[in-house]
């Protein structure tokens, strides 16, 4: 039973990764072991399938149930818990050509989350971005991506933030005053990008905070940007760290804890602000 590796298990494969643990542990009462001698495989063949680390085998995971002693109306539901679960996420395969392991990663549960929570010190988020300032952005960090792949990105980005639009997923930023100032994609697109962080203002289900340039020290002052994602689902709450050498994502209750803290004690440092104006660059001010 040889297993294909997947990069990015959807939401719905990790629920019913978990969901495959839990019947054999608390149902069948089998260790990795055991259940792998079952059905003739080994027990790190049923580790990666618990962990979601293996493209979904409909077939093995039945035999496995069977063995559990699962059947009926039980069996035929966690069946078509499968077959949904095999569907691949909707960035495949469109985006995959400008997506990193990691982003299909977080990308998979960001496109699950019904709360998604962000600390943004160096430019706006994506899920706040515009086209023009995304592609810029993509420019600078990719100085030799063609225009097809500067495209893809663009579009990636804008279907993130239709989709979070569309499933009413609740977005709070904390941004810092600092990220409004770069003239990413100069001063025209970052003038544009101002604009529609102003209307997003009043957007329902969005919520942006600014940390003022003289703000006093506070726990994310040299953190990198971060996301925390609250996903419902059988699924513990993420957060996902934006590093330079790396991107990391993780559910360990810890980590997940502290950098929660952080993020509630920068925000009550942070402004509510109803314009974005006492935070521009001084000459867009000037001119408007």
């Amino acid at each position: 039973m040889a297993q294909a590796p997947r990069a990015s298990p959807t939401v719905a494969h990790r629920v019913l990764a978990r969901r495959l643990q839990r019947v054999r542990v608390e149902q069948a009462r089998l260790s990795p072991a055991q259940a792998a001698a079952l059905v003739g495989t080994t027990h790190m063949t049923i580790r990666r399938i618990e962990s979601a680390a293996t493209r979904i085998n409909p077939d093995q995971i039945e035999r496995l149930l069977r063995a559990y002693g699962m059947h009926g109306n039980e069996l035929r539901a966690l069946l078509d818990q499968t077959r949904e679960a095999a569907e691949p996420g909707w960035w495949h395969p469109r985006y995959q050509k400008v997506m990193t392991a990691p982003y299909q990663h977080w990308i998979a549960l960001e496109s699950a989350s019904s709360a998604i929570r962000l600390w943004a010190p160096g430019h706006v988020p994506g899920l706040l971005q515009i086209p023009a300032y995304t592609a810029a952005l993509y420019r600078a960090l990719h100085p030799d991506a063609p225009a097809a792949r500067v495209e893809l990105a663009v579009e990636l980005v804008q279907e993130r933030q239709r989709r979070r639009r569309e499933r009413g997923a609740r977005l709070w930023t904390i941004l810092s005053a600092a990220a409004l100032h770069p003239a990413i994609g100069g001063p025209a697109v970052r003038r544009a990008q101002h604009q529609a962080l102003e209307a997003s203002l009043a957007e329902p289900r969005t919520a942006l905070q600014i940390l003022p340039l003289a703000a006093e020290a506070h726990p994310l002052l040299s953190a990198p940007p971060v996301r925390h994602l609250r996903v419902d689902a059988d699924i513990p709450d993420h957060v996902v760290e934006h590093r330079p050498a790396a991107t990391t994502v993780t559910d360990d209750e810890d980590t997940v804890a502290r950098w929660r803290l952080a993020l509630d004690h920068t925000a009550a440092a942070a402004t509510w602000p109803t314009t974005l104006a006492p935070h521009l660059p001084p000459e867009e001010n000037r001119h408007g």
